[in-house]
């Protein structure tokens, strides 16, 4: 079964640890970060975020 756990942004922040919602547009746009399922209020899957981020975050290579 597929883990469907929501986070919203600010948890998604904290997961990353970044200040600034820009950066997660940032990292969205150039570093392949997940994008959001819901946009009022924005909503991320928990999985997709822990997935980028033992990926390698920023420093994983782009496909």
């Amino acid at each position: 079964m597929v883990d469907i756990e929501m986070i919203n942004e600010k948890e998604v922040m904290q997961m990353i640890r970044v200040s600034s919602r820009m950066t997660i547009w940032k990292y969205t746009k150039h570093h392949n970060f997940p994008k959001p399922i819901r946009t009022h209020p924005k909503q991320y899957l928990q999985s997709e975020v822990e997935a980028w981020i033992l990926n390698g975050g920023i420093n994983q290579k782009s496909s």
